[in-house]
């Protein structure tokens, strides 16, 4: 018998904190608080979960392109995240957010993290513990576990952020070989065991600096899921590895496959991913379009 500690036992108070105050925070345990008459997207906090930060920024860039491309997308219609609605709502859009917290939320291209089977809490994202109205989703791994939880999920797939070269064009010079990209949780600590190499920040909301640097690379080598994303908008070759703590690769495949690159090569170490090819460069396109499409702009009726 699994011995029950007192950090498990403060997790369930969680869990049970987070299911029935869904409606009431934005993502999971530590959720900021929702708005009401409004349609509340998800705010991802670094900060509060503790990860060390390169630039004392609470931002990751990853998430905060949610807000970039929403925000283009509802200023087609005249409309903004604050803009009046009959009743609280909850908005999920690019990251990794699919179960954070237990809304009744519409997915626009969210995705999840990893296969979720191993959590104990799994059953409350089933259908109707959870409502889900899934408009598109980042990748067909994805698709598959939430039409096991007996979500409806069309087969529209696309990371909203493959939507930032329609809002923005850098306009610069190819200037580096290499651009390194870390993964923002391990940012602090690869910097110190790499300090002579030119790297780029995703615990910032500044998009432009970022793309900028990605644009002016002819190579990017990154464990963070938004800089591929981003390189590929880009045209900018990528390799990831995956990174000096963790071994996760579900998220990576789930995007990967969505652009139809089923045969995936990801590096072990910063040191293979020197000496790999990167994958051929997708087209964007036909994801772009269907992403287009599907924004819930009925949301703000």
């Amino acid at each position: 018998m699994k011995k029950i500690t007192i950090r498990k036992i403060k997790r369930g108070f969680r869990l049970l904190y987070a299911y029935f105050c869904a409606d009431k925070i934005i993502g999971g345990y530590v959720g900021t608080k929702a708005k009401d008459h409004r349609v509340n997207m998800f705010d991802y906090h670094p900060e509060i979960q503790g990860y060390s930060r390169n630039n004392d920024s609470r931002y990751n860039l990853g998430d905060y392109l949610g807000f970039v491309v929403a925000n283009w997308m509802l200023e087609k219609k005249n409309l903004s995240l604050d803009t009046w609605v009959k009743k609280r709502k909850h908005f999920k859009c690019v990251g990794s957010n699919v179960l954070a917290g237990f809304q009744n939320a519409t997915i626009w291209g969210s995705g999840l993290p990893y296969n979720p089977t191993h959590r104990p809490d799994r059953f409350l994202h089933y259908y109707p513990f959870t409502r889900l109205d899934i408009r598109a989703v980042r990748g067909p791994l994805t698709r598959e576990i939430v039409l096991k939880w007996g979500q409806k999920c069309p087969e529209v797939y696309g990371d909203p952020a493959i939507l930032m070269p329609l809002i923005y064009q850098p306009k610069c010079e190819k200037t580096h070989d290499l651009l390194v990209i870390p993964q923002f949780v391990t940012e602090t600590e690869f910097r110190e065991k790499y300090p002579d190499l030119f790297m780029e920040s995703m615990n910032t909301n500044d998009y432009k600096t970022v793309i900028d640097a990605i644009a002016s690379s002819k190579k990017v080598i990154t464990s963070s899921l938004h800089a591929i994303i981003l390189s590929d908008c880009y045209g900018v070759p990528s390799v990831l590895f995956r990174g000096l703590k963790q071994k996760i690769d579900f998220k990576y495949l789930d995007y990967y496959y969505s652009t139809g690159r089923r045969n995936v090569k990801i590096a072990d170490t910063f040191e293979e991913a020197l000496v790999m090819t990167p994958l051929p460069l997708p087209d964007l396109k036909p994801l772009q379009e269907d992403i287009l499409k599907t924004f819930p702009y009925d949301l703000w009726e």
